[in-house]
Parts: C-alpha cells; structure tokens; sequence
C-alpha cells in the first residue's frame, strides 16, 4: 500500500511548492476523480491533509490521498517526463489495465474495485 515518486518528480514538485512559496511541510495532493479520455484522471495539487487521508512519503515529500481514490491507484509511481511535447508528471499505475497517451487518464478492470482493501 503506497505512492511514490522517482527523483526527477520528487525534485520537480519541491520546486514548485517552493515556486508557490507553499511552507516545506505542505504535502502534495493526489486525488482521482472520474473523466478523461479512459474513464478516471489523476489530480495533483498541494494541500493539507483532511481527517481520513492516507498519508505516504516519498524522496522526502508527504503525499495525502482520499481512500477512494487510493483503492484505483495502490501502488502508484509518478514520474516526470522532460520531454519538450508533454513535459511534466507521467504515471505508472499497476491498477490501470488503458492509459491515454498523456498518461494522465487510465482505466482499471471493473473487478479491482470489489477486492478488499486492507487498511
């Protein structure tokens, strides 16, 4: 049960804390939510945590994510492309059975959401 970032993103998203002169403790917000070209999209954002969040550090940056959200996304890594045609976070989802070419859309088989998620 986790999320985490590879150097490259974890670099990129103290610099933009930083760049909104956010405090250093602001964890980043990973949150999904339905739409996209595949069906669910990834929403990231820089927040403070609500009661119930799960919360996980990775490369020294607190992430928070709603429960809902983390049952379509166990074991997420978020990258970061630099590529000059899309460049920014890319995602690797073990979920995600689609992606849309931007990586930020993704579908998951119907199935995964009636496992047991163990808290």
């Amino acid at each position: 049960m986790s999320i985490s970032l590879t150097d490259i993103a974890a670099r990129n998203f103290k610099r933009i804390r930083e760049d909104e002169e956010l405090p250093e403790g602001v964890p980043l917000r990973v949150t999904v939510k339905g739409g996209g070209c595949a069906g669910y999209e990834y929403l990231l954002e820089f927040g403070e945590p609500a009661k119930k969040d799960l919360i996980f550090e990775s490369k020294g940056l607190p992430i928070v994510i709603d429960r809902k959200s983390h049952i379509v996304v166990d074991g997420l890594e978020i990258d970061w492309s630099t590529d000059l045609s899309a460049p920014g976070p890319r995602f690797e989802n073990p979920r995600a059975v689609t992606t849309c070419g931007c990586s930020t859309s993704f579908s998951i088989k119907p199935q995964e959401l009636d496992k047991p998620v163990w808290m």
